[in-house]
């Protein structure tokens, strides 16, 4: 590849590459964030990009010394950027799948969190004495099990409707 070649190669790569990187970057930080703006999510987006940055650098390099034949014109040139960039996009694509993994795990993590019953605020509710609170009572038809109890297991038998004849559901 000629000199100038080479050079134009290597520049238009390098902004591609740094332009991606920093649409990642931005992106994959409010996406880890969610919808909630979590803190802390800025370094992990940070390391995933810039371990993006290092594979489209070793390829933007590899490919300006790989294939010696394919210099010397305009089509060679865009050539190899077509493949430089179809590689950028696998590499844009694997860096979304992390990204996303990520956030999943979080999610995750959150959900158990909450679960758990950790208070994550300080919101406290205070009922008004006003308000009427209705319970079910103990003997609520609602409250008894639906299911009957596997065998050995102590509780009620469920109430069924009585069959309707011939047509209902319940035939021997």
């Amino acid at each position: 590849m000629p000199d100038n070649d080479l050079t134009g190669f290597l520049i238009i790569g390098l902004v591609f590459v740094v332009a991606d990187g920093q649409v990642l970057y931005r992106g994959g930080r409010r996406y880890l964030g969610g919808p909630d703006g979590g803190e802390g999510t800025g370094s992990l987006a940070w390391m995933v990009v810039t371990v993006f940055h290092l594979v489209s650098f070793g390829v933007l390099a590899l490919l300006s010394v790989v294939g010696p034949q394919w210099s010397g014109s305009t089509a060679a040139l865009v050539g190899r950027l077509g493949i430089f960039l179809l590689l950028m996009a696998v590499a844009h694509v694997l860096t979304l799948a992390v990204l996303a993994q990520r956030r999943q795990d979080r999610i995750v993590e959150n959900h158990f969190q909450d679960r758990d019953g950790e208070p994550r605020g300080t919101e406290t509710y205070v009922r008004p004495a006003t308000e009427v609170v209705v319970e079910p009572a103990a003997t609520d038809p609602a409250w008894r099990p639906a299911v009957t109890p596997v065998p050995g297991q102590e509780g009620p038998h469920p109430r069924v409707s009585p069959d309707l004849g011939n047509h209902g559901p319940y035939r021997t």
